[in-house]
């Protein structure tokens, strides 16, 4: 069972944010970014919300509603942008929906901040675990592992122009940083960090072993 923070944030915004994030990306033909993966980013954050939750980590009663609203819209701004720096069309896209609610300034900073550099994957932000920044920005590295990275990379990366003879070297760096940025920030969560270096390699091997 869920622990009561996620339920309220569920309660709260359980079907406006997935309708609205759907309404976005109406046209947008983007399978790996689309409504789905910010679905399944707000999964992952819950998940990290709940293992902060269980070892006294979490000081902030509304740290699930910020990360259920940064994960909704964190990936919004690639139906403009789809470059590296997509993060700041995604923050002004949310500021529109933050001026419907009844976020204090301070959190809706929080949230903007975080949804502007979620993409940042040399990690030169707050990599307090409990901080949202940090949720938001490893629940969506975890994304990126597995059968699901395997076709958000080929997808994301061909978008982008890049030659596929370059492709493996990248992806394989990157998908490095994204897993020593998870494994510094959660360490104390062993089991999170060998079940995210599994599906790590999995998306190293992919694309490293293909003729």
């Amino acid at each position: 069972m869920a622990h009561p923070l996620i339920t309220e944030a569920e309660e709260k915004y359980g079907r406006l944010l997935p309708e609205n994030c759907r309404h976005i990306f109406t046209g947008t033909e983007m399978p790996s970014h689309d409504h789905l993966h910010h679905e399944r980013v707000w999964k992952n954050a819950a998940r990290i919300i709940e293992l902060l939750i269980g070892a006294g980590l979490v000081t902030d009663a509304g740290i699930a509603k910020k990360a259920m609203i940064a994960a909704y819209f964190h990936d919004t701004g690639l139906t403009v942008n789809r470059g590296p720096d997509h993060g700041l069309e995604s923050r002004r896209i949310c500021s529109q929906f933050l001026e419907t609610t009844d976020l204090p300034e301070d959190d809706r900073r929080e949230i903007l901040e975080a949804i502007e550099m979620h993409d940042d994957k040399d990690y030169t932000g707050n990599s307090d675990p409990a901080s949202l920044a940090a949720i938001l920005s490893v629940a969506d590295d975890m994304d990126a592992f597995g059968v699901t990275g395997i076709g958000r990379y080929e997808e994301i990366y061909a978008m982008r122009g890049i030659p596929s003879a370059e492709m493996p070297a990248l992806i394989a760096s990157n998908v490095m940083s994204r897993f020593r940025h998870l494994e510094l920030t959660y360490r104390e969560f062993p089991e999170l960090i060998s079940e995210m270096r599994t599906e790590a390699e999995t998306v190293i091997i992919h694309f490293t072993n293909k003729p």
